[in-house]
């Protein structure tokens, strides 16, 4: 019963990280498009992109599993 709920707890803190991860990363280009009258043209380049999904989804969780 214990494993279960540290479980839930650690999947529902997976989700919410992931949300504003994406928030972050896409709050900009919203505005971006809106600033160029929704041409299409992206803000970020693709590198950039897989970067920072690379960057903001090993290392948090990394961390979090070595301080468990």
């Amino acid at each position: 019963m214990h494993h279960g709920r540290l479980n839930y707890i650690r999947n529902s803190e997976l989700n919410l990280y992931f949300f504003y991860k994406n928030l972050v990363l896409t709050a900009p280009h919203v505005y971006f498009a809106w600033y160029n009258g929704f041409s299409g043209q992206t803000i970020y380049d693709d590198y950039y992109i897989s970067f920072f999904n690379l960057v903001h989804t090993s290392w948090p969780l990394t961390i979090k599993s070595i301080m468990e």
